[in-house]
């Protein structure tokens, strides 16, 4: 499926080559950046938007086929839809507005056999069904507008960033409750979001998105693990980028040269990432000492030298430690007070070698079995070039 706005000449691309099935009783996560394009797949899932090239099947019915001129209207597609402000009529009571696509649809029956009251002790609401909307809280709001969607028995359940108006504490306690009703429920369903720990908290697979593209899909935990390219990797939590070049004189990295460290076979440009609780801090020259990190030291580690503490971001349980090796910045998130590091420190940065991705530079796909498995518990030590 394709998707452009604008003029012939100056379209700008939002959807490319989408191909996505989802499963019966699945509840698929798009994920990614704002501007990557799962707003306009899902609002062209809805009917809401009209995709240039391409087939949509929900429920075993064709609503979109631009080959043969076929398009559905939203109100005609068996879908429901959860919108992130909520999108309730504020002059009806709760139980009319989860009764409005029950009486859109002509269920009579539905209404008759208590529907609408079903679904509002689902999501815990029952007793609110005599208030207006305004004169509830955000959360309930949002519970409320989940059974609106869930009223008619949709074949497809359509969340677009629903928890993301919500406070903190709000959206862990909403997100545990959607996961145990898609549980109890088993109903199929597509939901957007730009947060990381709600697609792997919710997802049964996780789609991440780039650029208007499916950069990686997979189950959430396997996506997070071993992200397939260093854009997902990045978009996950990664940040930390280390350049290596591997040649037939041994192996760089960031600048320091650090033999032992990748497979003899290895040759080319590559990018090692990491994330921030993978990272160790040492001062300079304390080996023996215990590393600032939550990283697992029980295999090879890897250290650079020549590192200096730009800056200390406190934490109640970890803080953020802002590491310059060169031109190189680099972050460690590291427990709070384990060691007495301040800034302009001189500094090591080490990392267990088996939390490292490597990725090629030519096209940034992962790199499996980079390094170099002969013995699991040296230390590598860099040696400035």
């Amino acid at each position: 499926m394709a998707k452009s706005f604008g003029r012939p000449g100056n379209e700008i691309h939002v959807l490319r080559n989408v191909d996505l099935e989802v499963a019966d009783g699945e509840l698929l996560v798009l994920l990614g950046p704002s501007g990557c394009g799962k707003t306009t797949l899902l609002r062209s899932l809805v009917g809401l938007e009209r995709p240039d090239a391409g087939r949509i099947h929900i429920g075993g019915s064709c609503v979109l086929d631009t080959a043969r001129g076929v398009f559905v209207q939203p109100n005609r597609r068996d879908v429901g839809m959860v919108f992130q402000n909520y999108a309730l009529w504020p002059h009806m009571r709760v139980r009319k507005n989860v009764a409005y696509p029950l009486q859109s649809r002509g269920n009579k029956a539905a209404l008759k056999d208590g529907r609408v009251e079903e679904v509002l002790d689902i999501v815990q609401c029952g007793h609110l069904a005599d208030r207006y909307p305004p004169e509830l809280s955000g959360g309930q709001q949002q519970r409320v507008s989940l059974a609106r969607a869930l009223a008619p028995r949709p074949a497809l359940l359509l969340l677009d960033e629903p928890l993301s108006n919500l406070d903190a504490l709000l959206r862990v306690e909403l997100r545990a409750q959607l996961r145990l009703l898609h549980r109890e429920l088993g109903f199929t369903a597509v939901h957007v979001t730009h947060d990381q720990e709600e697609a792997i908290a919710l997802g049964t697979r996780v789609a991440v998105m780039n650029a208007g593209r499916i950069e990686q899909v997979g189950d959430p935990i396997e996506v997070y693990r071993a992200p397939a390219t260093e854009y997902v990797a990045d978009f996950l939590g990664a940040r930390n980028r280390l350049e290596l070049r591997a040649e037939d004189g041994g192996v760089a990295l960031a600048g320091q040269r650090l033999p032992g460290l990748a497979r003899d076979d290895l040759r080319g440009s590559f990018a090692l990432r990491l994330r921030d609780e993978h990272l160790l801090v040492r001062p300079t020259g304390d080996d023996t000492s215990s590393p600032a990190s939550h990283a697992t030291t029980a295999t090879a580690t890897a250290w650079l030298a020549d590192g200096r503490i730009v800056e200390l971001l406190p934490g109640i349980e970890t803080s953020e430690c802002v590491v310059e090796i060169g031109d190189l910045r680099l972050f460690a998130r590291i427990p709070t007070g384990a060691m007495d590091l301040r800034p302009g420190q001189s500094v090591e940065v080490g990392f267990a070698i088996d939390k490292a991705r490597c990725y090629s530079q030519d096209h940034g796909r992962l790199v499996p079995d980079w390094a170099d498995r002969t013995d699991r518990t040296h230390q590598v030590a860099g040696v400035s070039s």
